[in-house]
């Protein structure tokens, strides 16, 4: 597991981009908002990682449950998206008791999901048309 020693969450967040992010982060049940700083911070870490990949999209669930206990997340079956391919990815993540930003985060990322396996895994080459 990678350890992330500077947290990349607060930033993406605090940019005037992420303001719609931001207020829908605030509309979100507890355990979804974890969920989702999570996620934030695990595609901002692995491009700072291996800076080839971009990832755009992360699904925690993808290949197997998340364990949500308290205000920690593990995540051994998460994929993330990048340049329009798949690639699995673990993870362990901690955020604040306000739950506003990230303590802890480490991360592994493994292999590339075959494109024959998307399905079984609702994952997709884009999100469809633009709004």
């Amino acid at each position: 597991m990678v350890q992330a020693t500077h947290l990349q969450s607060a930033k993406v967040l605090a940019d005037p981009r992420s303001a719609k992010a931001r207020k829908a982060l605030g509309q979100l049940a507890p355990s979804e908002r974890i969920v989702q700083l999570c996620n934030i911070e695990a595609m901002e870490q692995v491009h700072l990682w291996k800076a080839a990949l971009k990832p755009d999209f992360l699904v925690a669930y993808a290949m197997a449950d998340t364990e949500l206990s308290g205000q920690k997340l593990r995540a051994d079956g998460g994929a993330f998206r990048s340049k329009r391919r798949w690639y699995t990815i673990g993870f362990t993540c901690e955020v604040t008791p306000d739950l506003t930003q990230v303590l802890s985060f480490a991360f592994a990322v493994g292999s590339e999901i075959p494109k024959s396996d998307w399905a079984d895994h609702n994952l997709s080459a884009d999100d469809g048309p633009a709004d």
